[in-house]
């Protein structure tokens, strides 16, 4: 029986975290996929739970102050998009968040912003969690599984378990939680 579902959202570039992610999430009891997105199409059925009806969304990506980073794309490919370039908080606010998901778990530098936490919220999730600067990368992926043994294997609560994952010192206390 697992303990929850999760899909390991991989947008753009960033090596094997979104494998490493989705082999220690297994290894804690959940229903984990890697969803690989190619264009903002995809991240928009993402969202909209055409793609995903997991209760825990974790976004392997990059970021900067105006929120996730997305590939370039030909310019006849990108007129077709809902979006391009990057997914912010008004995206977010416009695609919405379908099915409400427990936790939307960002990797990405600098997603941690007040308008893209409020923006997953309003649209129906049960915590943002993202960091507020830029992490190293390794620090990042540290912080994701840290918070998810606390979370599914250890049984703690959502901020016991950010706490504890920021615990582990460095770049991993950029990280916070919205609920």
């Amino acid at each position: 029986m697992f303990v929850t579902t999760v899909d390991v959202v991989a947008i753009g570039h960033t090596g094997g975290e979104p494998y490493a992610l989705r082999s220690m999430l297994a290894e804690y009891g959940t229903d984990v996929r890697v969803l690989p997105v190619g264009a903002p199409s995809h991240l928009a059925e993402v969202l909209n739970g055409t793609l995903s009806r997991a209760e825990h969304l974790v976004f392997s990506c990059h970021g900067d102050q105006r929120g996730m980073l997305m590939d370039p794309l030909a310019p006849e490919i990108a007129a077709q998009q809902p979006f391009n370039d990057v997914l912010t908080a008004e995206v977010v606010t416009e695609l919405g968040c379908s099915p409400p998901r427990e936790v939307v778990l960002s990797t990405g530098c600098m997603t941690g912003t007040d308008a893209l936490a409020r923006a997953f919220l309003n649209g129906g999730c049960s915590a943002y969690i993202a960091p507020q600067g830029y992490p190293e990368g390794a620090a990042a992926l540290a912080f994701a599984s840290a918070f998810y043994y606390q979370a599914l294997a250890c049984g703690a609560s959502r901020p016991d378990a950010v706490a504890g994952a920021r615990g582990l010192g460095r770049d991993t206390e950029m990280f916070r939680l919205w609920a």
